[in-house]
């Protein structure tokens, strides 16, 4: 009788859990966010980035941090299947910035360089679903 009811919570308890993925597969790409400069001791004032707070639910987080932030600077997330993994950074002062957002590490899913002395980089790619 116990192993019954047990086994009926248990049932019940899963289920609710998975109604509340909007992710179900858990299908999510490990994403890794770099930033650079062109000298040393630059350094950035804003820098933004995309995440995911839970590989089952396909919500994609903005993060914002404030600088001044030492470069280079490096981050690995979570990014849901289907969602865009961005980066953007501005650069203190007038320095040139790249960035470059690689799959597994390794990857390169995108890389740019900011257009000119003192102006935001946005490395961005949608990842597969």
């Amino acid at each position: 009788m116990i192993n019954r009811v047990l086994g009926t919570v248990v049932g019940l308890v899963a289920a609710a859990g998975l109604c509340a993925c909007t992710n179900p597969s858990g299908k999510s790409w490990a994403i890794t966010y770099e930033l650079s400069g062109k000298a040393p001791g630059e350094t950035v004032t804003e820098l933004t980035y995309a995440e995911s707070n839970d590989r089952y639910q396909d919500e994609v987080s903005d993060h914002r941090l404030t600088g001044p932030l030492g470069l280079p600077w490096k981050l690995e997330v979570i990014v849901s299947a289907g969602r865009d993994a961005a980066v953007t950074a501005t650069p203190a002062g007038q320095a040139v910035l790249s960035c470059r957002v690689l799959l597994d590490g390794k990857k390169e899913l995108a890389k740019a360089t900011s257009p000119g002395p003192g102006q935001p980089v946005k490395c961005s790619k949608t990842t597969d679903t």
